[in-house]
């Protein structure tokens, strides 16, 4: 019998859910909020998913999760929500670059030709994304760079800020539209594609790491947030805590 894999992707405001068997996706879903619902789309999704199919969870072979970067809340409960399935039914943890994945955004609807250049971006808020450059060789996408925040400043020149970019790359993710503005007047010819990283598209990835054993501990695996989680500054707006004595 061929993998049944579920892939979940939760790395932006996007929470999405895909089923593999096989080199098949047999379906997926995807819903987009405002703010993070993570917390109470996910589960939901997932037995939706598995009614689709007629599948149980003692089906699965493998739950493959987006490994980061990210949002903390987002990779946060899908990493937990993924161990929690791998645990309960004693099948491996398949951890996905969410770059990587939002790279195969790229030729989900369509082809792509050998050597074309995808920079996949994902918003890191103010003017600050980040990033990944990846190659396509015509079956698989490959790193070119390492992930990393970025803040764009226009100024200082944009081969200083994507070194392995063509004249033609293709700059895919959820802050596509972002930084085609902070780039704007530098000439570029690059194609911008807005969109968020979506599971569907961790198929390749997904197969790849199940047909090479790798695999992360259920226990101790945590996903590369890349900055540290910072908590926003306490509301006070009768000024009590001003006023409070030390």
């Amino acid at each position: 019998m061929s993998a049944r894999i579920l892939a979940l992707e939760t790395s932006t405001l996007s929470c999405s859910v895909a089923l593999f068997d096989g080199d098949a996706c047999v379906h997926s879903e995807q819903r987009c909020e405002e703010q993070h619902v993570h917390a109470s789309n996910l589960l939901p999704i997932i037995d939706a998913a598995l009614k689709a199919t007629g599948w149980q969870a003692s089906d699965l072979s493998a739950a493959a999760v987006c490994a980061g970067p990210g949002s903390y809340t987002g990779l946060r409960i899908g990493t937990s929500t993924a161990k929690g399935i791998c645990h309960a039914q004693g099948i491996p943890l398949i951890a996905i670059n969410s770059l990587e994945i939002q790279a195969y955004h790229a030729v989900a609807n369509g082809p792509l030709e050998a050597g074309a250049t995808v920079i996949a971006v994902m918003d890191a808020r103010r003017d600050e994304v980040y990033t990944q450059t990846f190659r396509w060789s015509g079956e698989r996408f490959d790193a070119l760079d390492e992930t990393r925040a970025l803040v764009i400043e226009s100024q200082a020149g944009v081969d200083a800020l994507f070194p392995r970019a063509t004249d033609d790359a293709i700059v895919v993710g959820d802050a596509a539209d972002k930084t085609e503005r902070l780039l704007a007047g530098t000439g570029i010819t690059w194609q911008f594609t807005s969109a968020h990283p979506t599971a569907d598209c961790a198929r390749i990835p997904a197969l790849d790491a199940w047909a090479n054993q790798r695999f992360e501990d259920v226990a101790y695996f945590t996903p590369a947030y890349l900055k540290d989680f910072q908590a926003g500054q306490p509301k006070d707006p009768l000024g009590l805590r001003k006023s409070a004595p030390a």
